[in-house]
């Protein structure tokens, strides 16, 4: 789930893009959001001519997803 949402993130989404393209609901959205941004894995970043808050992806959640797909190709093998 954390690298399905991270993927969508790549692109500094709105908040209900996630939730669409991650198929979850709001209360799940919500807290994987603030869990993720709590780790480091995203950020919030805001427009000042659009107050919603939009969500990028930083360096260390980048990493994750790297490693993320290194551990499915070792697996997949």
């Amino acid at each position: 789930m954390i690298a399905d949402i991270l993927r969508v993130a790549v692109n500094q989404p709105l908040k209900t893009r996630i939730m669409y393209k991650a198929n979850l609901s709001h209360r799940q959205l919500t807290g994987y959001l603030k869990r993720l941004v709590e780790m480091g894995l995203l950020a919030v970043v805001t427009d000042p001519t659009d107050a919603r808050p939009r969500y990028k992806v930083t360096e260390k959640g980048f990493q994750f997803l790297k490693d993320y797909a290194r551990l499915n190709r070792l697996l997949g093998e």
